[in-house]
């Protein structure tokens, strides 16, 4: 078991939750307001690294540099820190649960993301084509680009209006509106079964998920919203001016054609490629969320209730703070409209080997992927832990990954320097 935050003791507790009182194995703090849970400080963190990308980028040309923190600087201070296991108690979760300051971070997030968007197309439109520069300022955009998801996602799994707008417009720039229905209706609803185009099978390799996630992402979401507007609208035809989605695929095309209008061909495209490159990453995400996790088939067509078994945990504590505990995912899927600052990590959850930063660029290389997670999912299905062996073999596996991501990276950030772009 991963090595836990000195500050907090082990203990059994009762939670409450959305689906009954349940006694689960957790980590507490003994203060009655410990910082590491009711700071909002570290959600900030965000914020600071769209502007240190915005520099690298867009004063200093080197955007490889940016790319090399996030993928490199990032795992490495998830390996460095301790990891975060605090969970609140109840009386502590009651407090947080009402705090209006952890919504603060999340809906400056989604304006600094904006600004920043709007900023870098046209940046890129006056700048000289330079493939060393734009390659590394499209792909670090279009990364922060798919973190805004993140803050969406937080923003309208709630039951306030403002939130649900907010969370629904920031997704409208990736081209993937239908998102807002299909994830909260389809994909809470069928995670780990086959019913969801969301759960990556046990040995499905990243790019053969990707267009089967899509695609059906976008069907179930039609298919969500056709059954709304029939029975519980009882419209005589989904095809009425309530369907969202005509509404979606609508902006799919006002959108670019907006973008068009103000920034013209070249700024039309690099919006398109950043909402490739950010439905790309949300999708890897998704994959490497539920990767190989099942849940058991009760009776024909139904399914035992989703619990914290079913979703892959990250506790390393850095990139929690940067993409708001969401990869304290177990506890976000059994219950789905808690806010970040109150979810919960357990012993009993299945942990990725380390945080999203790093396992994205692992699900990207198949035959690494497999190596490394494969054991984590045969040992969670029999509720053995890894072996010794195994586990110092994966270890030798993940350093071997990262030696090559860091040349990989820090080569392509040298040729920034030894290359310096120069605009006009």
């Amino acid at each position: 078991m991963p090595n836990k935050d000195t500050t907090t003791n082990s203990t059994t507790k009762l939670l409450s939750t959305s689906q009954g009182t349940e006694v689960k194995r957790a980590f507490y703090s003994k203060e009655e307001k410990p910082a590491g849970l009711f700071s909002t400080l570290p959600y900030y963190s965000i914020i600071g690294l769209y502007a240190l990308v915005y520099w690298l980028v867009v004063i200093c040309h080197q955007p490889w540099t940016a790319c090399f923190i996030v993928f490199v600087f990032l795992p490495l201070s998830d390996y460095v820190f301790p990891e975060d296991w605090l969970n609140p108690t109840p009386v502590q979760y009651k407090k947080l649960d009402d705090d209006f300051y952890f919504r603060i971070p999340l809906f400056l997030s989604v304006a600094v993301e904006w600004i920043y968007y709007f900023v870098f197309i046209k940046h890129l439109c006056n700048e000289p084509f330079d493939l060393i520069y734009w390659s590394g300022a499209l792909f670090i955009t279009g990364t922060l680009v798919a973190t805004n998801f993140m803050a969406a996602h937080e923003l309208f799994h709630k039951h306030d209006a403002l939130g649900r707008w907010v969370g629904g417009l920031t997704i409208t720039k990736m081209l993937y509106t239908h998102f807002f229905i299909e994830h909260q209706y389809g994909h809470h609803k069928w995670v780990a079964t086959p019913h969801d185009p969301a759960t990556s099978r046990f040995g499905e390799p990243l790019y053969h998920y990707l267009p089967r996630s899509i695609i059906g992402s976008f069907i179930s979401a039609w298919n969500i919203e056709k059954r709304r507007l029939v029975e519980i609208e009882e419209c005589s035809t989904h095809w009425h001016p309530k369907n969202r989605m005509i509404w979606y695929v609508l902006g799919y095309f006002a959108f670019p054609l907006a973008i068009y209008a103000y920034f013209g061909c070249a700024g039309m495209l690099v919006s398109l490629y950043l909402a490739f490159h950010s439905v790309f990453f949300l999708e890897s995400i998704n994959y490497l969320e539920h990767y190989g996790l099942e849940r058991k088939e009760v009776s024909p067509g139904e399914y035992e209730k989703v619990n914290i078994t079913h979703s892959w945990n990250a506790p390393h504590r850095i990139t929690n703070y940067v993409l708001f505990k969401l990869q304290r995912h177990s506890d976000h899927h059994e219950n789905g409209y808690k806010p970040y600052q109150t979810l919960a990590t357990y012993d009993e959850s299945p942990m990725l080997p380390n945080g999203y930063a790093f396992c994205i660029l692992l699900s990207f290389c198949p035959p690494f992927w497999f190596k490394i997670i494969n054991p984590y999912v045969i040992a969670h299905k029999k509720n053995t832990p890894l072996t010794p062996e195994e586990k110092a073999k994966i270890h030798a596996t993940m350093v071997r990954f990262f030696g090559y991501a860091i040349l990989v990276f820090g080569g392509l950030a040298s040729l920034g320097f030894i290359f310096p772009h120069k605009s006009f």
